[in-house]
């Protein structure tokens, strides 16, 4: 039977605890990009952006972290596997981040157009999108295998609401009864939330990596 160091225990713990970390900062950032968006909230808009540089510092941490740990410990198979998917992890949780930037100076960029904001379709995705990351985030951490295939099957909802909005914007524009920049802002939002959930399935497939060790249909260990 295998026995872990104390060490080598202590150091996959301190990661996952990073990698919450990181997530929750994430999330937060996810949830009030689009809250700004939605109320032409500028202030916070501005502060979510400068938030995101927070988000970049954690992933260099956690990946010096990673690698130290992968140096000084040699860990050995599932271990392996663990810290392994967490220096993938967090290059997904960094890219969600920036997408939750880009909402937010989508924001910044149509500040002064007056149209109503709260779209019912964009409401949705918004929150269908922050549930995938949210459930993929839950999957690492409690190294649940059928909430991680479930994240997966959930992007289809996101796609086809996706589709909706564009579906919507397109006939608001025939119509004339949007402003063309607002409906461009709206369809790039539209389009970070798809890639949020993208990268939320991304997540996801890391976590089965660590529990399976397989990526996909591809057995890497």
């Amino acid at each position: 039977m295998k026995i872990l160091r104390p060490s080598m225990v202590k150091a996959i713990e301190e990661l996952k605890n990073e990698v919450v970390k990181m997530a929750d900062l994430v999330l937060n950032n996810i949830s009030e990009s689009f809250k700004a968006f939605k109320t032409n909230n500028l202030p916070l808009a501005y502060e979510l952006v400068n938030l995101d540089i927070e988000v970049d510092r954690l992933e260099e941490d956690i990946s010096k972290k990673a690698l130290r740990f992968i140096w000084k410990e040699q860990p050995y198979a599932s271990d392996l596997r663990m810290v392994t998917g967490i220096l993938k992890l967090i290059t997904d949780l960094e890219r969600i981040g920036d997408h939750a930037r880009d909402i937010a100076e989508q924001t910044l960029h149509i500040g002064n157009i007056k149209n109503e904001r709260i779209l019912t379709n964009t409401t949705l995705m918004s929150e269908s999108a922050y549930q995938m990351v949210l459930n993929a985030i839950n999957a690492f951490v409690k190294q649940d295998l059928a909430m991680a295939k479930q994240v997966i099957t959930d992007d289809d909802i996101v796609d086809n609401q996706f589709n909706q909005i564009m579906k919507s914007i397109t006939e608001q524009i025939k119509n004339d009864t949007i402003e063309p920049e607002y409906a461009v802002s709206v369809i790039m939002v539209a389009k970070y939330m798809e890639r949020i959930a993208d990268h939320a399935v991304n997540l996801a497939e890391w976590t089965k990596f660590i529990i399976t060790g397989e990526h996909k249909t591809t057995p890497l260990f």
